[in-house]
């Protein structure tokens, strides 16, 4: 853009030299240093000290024709872009000092036309490097928050592993130190009957009322850890049997494909808390017949829908319980949709990350 308007400039300079008079070898000369002046402005910048000298020279060639005053108008919108603000009223001055009266006109104009291309120019590049920095700061943000949300999910994996080891532990401590001692002293008891039967019959049969005994409480301890192991809430697909069981408002048609057990445990929680949130929506806002709730499993994506046969129609205002549900199937990278025509319909599109930690 700068080289055009100074390309431009140039250009009327050499026209009016032409029509005014033969060109001379100093106006030559004179145009030749403004052009290399300006080119080695635009390329390496330059200080003061260039500025004063290209003001010269233009004053010089003024003396030799009054066209050359309008490259004054270069040196201020030059200025103005480098916000050299002060160096306007130099320059200016010397302008209407050295023109002639009917030439002053033309001079401010061109002078003012200059300013206010310069000042647009400078203002538009500002707020242009203002967006950029902010789509920067926007997309740094971004990046923040994607490691930020990955470091969350490793952390969330690693407290669950944890708490598996440490469960494990527990559990193999606990078998160790009640079931495994007391296992061992019953075989040491059943290995002193059978050294004791041809000897002595009563004793042998004393020791072996006793190892039954021993096993018979052994085997309630087991019983007892086997039933703490167990959870007591259900898991996988259990879990939202458990919740539309518990659903009384309406019957609920339940269909499933895929497999269950590849779910990650945060996937299957959003399917059971968005389940649970359309359900309760049902019987309070519809009056409904039946719903219907469809989860569909592949390698790649879960996709829930939950159809009911409610009145529908019309607007419907989004209030905490499908903003709940929104914020969760997004939070996962999902997508979800909702429709009140001819009923209410939820659909809930989510993706299946890697992750270890699947419903087993």
């Amino acid at each position: 853009m700068n080289y055009i308007l100074k390309l431009v400039f140039f250009a009327y300079i050499v026209a009016q030299l032409a029509i005014n008079s033969s060109v001379r070898y100093m106006e030559v000369v004179v145009l030749l240093l403004i052009a290399a002046s300006s080119v080695y402005r635009e390329k390496f910048g330059g200080g003061v000290l260039l500025f004063v000298l290209e003001a010269v020279i233009i004053y010089y060639g003024i003396t030799l024709d009054a066209a050359f005053s309008i490259l004054f108008g270069l040196m201020v919108y030059d200025l103005i872009s480098r916000r050299y603000y002060i160096g306007v009223i130099p320059i200016a001055a010397a302008g209407l000092f050295i023109l002639q009266p009917d030439e002053i006109t033309t001079f401010l104009l061109v002078i003012s036309l200059c300013c206010l291309f310069a000042y647009v120019k400078g203002t538009l590049l500002t707020k242009e490097e203002l967006y950029r920095n902010s789509f920067d700061k926007q997309r740094e943000y971004s990046y923040q928050l994607e490691q930020a949300k990955a470091r969350l999910l490793n952390s969330a994996e690693e407290a669950a592993h944890m708490a598996e080891i440490k469960e494990r532990n527990r559990i193999a401590r606990q078998i160790h130190d009640n079931v495994g001692h007391s296992i061992a002293g019953i075989l040491m008891q059943l290995q002193a009957v059978r050294k004791l039967y041809d000897k002595d019959k009563e004793k042998a049969a004393e020791l072996l009322s006793s190892s039954i005994e021993a096993l018979s409480g052994t085997l309630v301890v087991m019983r007892d850890t086997v039933h703490n192991i167990k959870p007591a809430e259900k898991l996988g697909v259990e879990s939202i049997r458990q919740i539309i069981g518990n659903f009384t408002y309406c019957p609920v048609e339940f269909k499933t494909s895929g497999d269950f057990g590849e779910l990650p445990v945060n996937i299957m929680q959003i399917l059971q808390h968005n389940i649970k949130e359309a359900l309760t929506n049902v019987g309070k806002h519809t009056e409904a017949d039946v719903v219907e709730i469809r989860i569909d499993i592949n390698y790649k994506f879960v996709r829930l829908q939950i159809r009911d046969n409610g009145a529908g129609g019309g607007r419907f205002k989004e209030g905490l319980g499908i903003s709940g549900m929104r914020e969760r199937v997004q939070n996962a990278g999902g997508t979800i949709s909702i429709s009140n025509d001819n009923g209410f319909l939820i659909v809930c599109v989510i993706p299946i990350e890697n992750s270890s930690e699947v419903i087993v």
